[in-house]
């Protein structure tokens, strides 16, 4: 784990108001590589019974945009974000435990795209995990926006 990395996204998610909306944490992070985890609640639920699909496909953007950015981090370029240009989530096994990890990493870092492959993961009491998605996402390096006065 790279300590600055982790201090330094830590602080900018704790700005983030959907992320602490719902829930995801940071667990792991290093150059060209992010790891993040969520207590499934209620509100995280289709009505079946099974985390929703669309919580699963925001764990893999997020946690694959985080791996972007560590592509371009320490450049000494904060004027610097990325975005999301595509997102392919492909479901393998319906999400069933009260925990779900993800893993996110960079497979091609270029100037102005970024390359990026992420996996969910149902966790279970015992440890063990069983995959739940596979994502394929692209992410577009931008000049960081000024903040935005919606409130």
């Amino acid at each position: 784990m790279n300590q600055e990395l982790m201090s330094y996204m830590a602080a900018r998610l704790k700005e983030n108001q959907f992320i602490q909306f719902i829930g995801l944490e940071l667990t792991d992070i290093d150059t060209h590589f992010a790891a993040m985890e969520l207590n499934i609640k209620p509100h995280h639920m289709q009505h079946t019974g099974f985390t929703h699909g669309g919580v699963t496909a925001t764990i893999c953007d997020v946690t694959t945009g985080i791996a972007a950015y560590t592509a371009i981090f320490g450049n000494g370029n904060t004027a610097k974000n990325v975005v999301t240009v595509d997102l392919k989530v492909s479901y393998v096994n319906p999400s069933v435990s009260s925990k779900i990890r993800s893993t996110g990493k960079v497979t091609k870092a270029g100037q102005n795209l970024m390359f990026c492959e992420g996996q969910v993961f149902d966790v279970f009491e015992d440890g063990s995990e069983k995959l739940v998605a596979t994502a394929v996402s692209i992410m577009a390096v931008i000049d960081a926006p000024l903040k935005s006065t919606i409130v």
